[in-house]
């Protein structure tokens, strides 16, 4: 599907690569049984979701003050929203801008819930089904965003608040990430069965990336040594859809 494209919106430099959007047909195909409406309706609400989610990350990072404009890029399974804070963050600053993603999307859940309760759309087959799609990526979306699982909002959010060393942090994060993954992924198979493929796979990954991270912490360490407060920091917020 190409390099994708790419454009600025609220001055924020935004690049959506054609990977992305083949992920969403695909999600969007085996979601919806295969009806053309649905897929395209579902490929348009996901890019919308995980795009208003990477500003509410933007926004909230260039508010605590960068070296550069934050960049986001829809590729692959995730949307990333790049920066470099002018000082190395808090506790507390890192957590706001995690947070600041899923909670765009629980306010965009809330105003889908607002529309179908005020019955704004005529209320049919497809309707009912592109409401539910609206939901699902922006509620359901945001939840599973916070799950404790390092790359996910929650998992940076969980790092932040397990005491110790930066280096003790990430090794126990990525400990805690592995085991809720795996969770994770039993439930979806007892639930759902074959049809949480892409949960399982995305969940599977997760947890052999965070397994990976936990073997070579010392490596990884030594790779990536403390921060200080005149080196800023180099964030990468991933967002699998």
């Amino acid at each position: 599907m190409g390099k994708g494209f790419s454009f600025q919106a609220f001055g924020f430099p935004v690049s959506i690569q054609g990977s992305f959007l083949l992920t969403l047909g695909m999600l969007g195909y085996f979601n919806s049984g295969g009806d053309t409406g649905l897929v395209i309706a579902f490929v348009v609400l996901g890019a919308i979701s995980v795009l208003i989610h990477e500003f509410g990350h933007a926004f909230a990072a260039r508010s605590q003050g960068v070296v550069d404009t934050p960049t986001i890029s829809l590729e692959g399974m995730a949307g990333l929203t790049r920066y470099r804070l002018q000082e190395a963050p808090s506790r507390a600053q890192s957590i706001f801008i995690s947070f600041a993603g899923p909670l765009t999307g629980f306010v965009l859940a809330a105003i889908v819930v607002a529309v179908d309760r005020a019955e704004l759309l005529e209320a049919t087959r497809f309707n009912n089904n592109v409401l539910n799609i609206a939901l699902f990526t922006t509620l359901g979306w945001s939840i599973f965003n916070l799950l404790p699982i390092v790359p996910l909002d929650g998992g940076h959010i969980m790092t932040d608040l397990i005491p110790g060393d930066p280096l003790v942090r990430r090794r126990r994060a990525a400990l805690v990430s592995v085991v809720f993954a795996a969770a994770a992924c039993g439930l979806l198979l007892y639930l759902w069965g074959t049809g949480a493929f892409f949960g399982v796979f995305i969940l599977g990954s997760m947890a052999m990336q965070n397994l990976t991270a936990f073997s070579k912490s010392k490596e990884a360490a030594k790779l990536a040594p403390p921060l200080t407060p005149r080196q800023g920091e180099l964030r990468q917020v991933d967002d699998p859809s």
